[in-house]
């Protein structure tokens, strides 16, 4: 009988395991996917940045409030900003994430911040003159209501402007962050760069 009980057990075994084989088909090995060109243009962003928010509000003054922004790398293919400044006289903290995804030929790009319960989902491209265009649908400021959103941002070696404009068509433009790298090292992800 125990002898029984083991051929058995050994034949349930190996036909349940013939049977995971059928079902979950083994993977051939390949290797990750090299970063292109736009990975490397996004990883030149890695660092520490300092500058001025400008905001164009009907009725209020466009005066530049002074902004820090520390830009991580995740791997090879993210970047990570951590962006601070005062926002109409109250702390003002936001985080993003960029990338560029080869197959739909699209820069990509989230945003959150402490002011808003949006998530804004961006994409874009970079047009003839070099300037990255994002796109993406975020409320309105005063009504609320779903509105497109668009940033051209020109980014040099040591420099960037980012230029927003809300509503469809040339939209109105709402406002201008320029930064300049500041001292530091380039940071990655989770490390304690400064």
């Amino acid at each position: 009988m125990l002898p029984n009980r083991f051929v058995l057990s050994a034949l349930f075994v190996a036909v349940g395991s013939l049977a995971v084989a059928a079902v979950v088909p083994l993977r051939s090995v390949q290797a990750p996917p090299a970063p292109v060109e736009q990975h490397k243009q996004l990883l030149s962003t890695v660092g520490n940045w300092e500058g001025t928010l400008t905001m164009f509000m009907p009725g209020m003054p466009s005066e530049p409030t002074p902004a820090k922004e520390k830009v991580e790398a995740i791997g090879a293919f993210w970047t990570q900003s951590h962006f601070e400044c005062s926002f109409m006289g109250m702390p003002y903290h936001g985080t993003g994430f960029n990338g560029y995804d080869p197959v739909k030929k699209k820069h990509l790009g989230t945003w959150i911040d402490n002011m808003s319960p949006a998530l804004a989902v961006m994409e874009g491209e970079m047009d003839a003159n070099k300037k990255l265009v994002m796109r993406y649908e975020a409320p309105d400021m005063m009504t609320g209501a779903m509105t497109p959103h668009r940033i051209e941002t020109v980014i040099g070696e040591n420099a960037y402007t980012s230029t927003f404009f809300e509503g469809a068509g040339d939209g109105n433009k709402t406002m201008v962050i320029d930064m300049k790298r500041a001292a530091g090292r380039p940071v990655e992800a989770g490390t304690k760069g400064k």
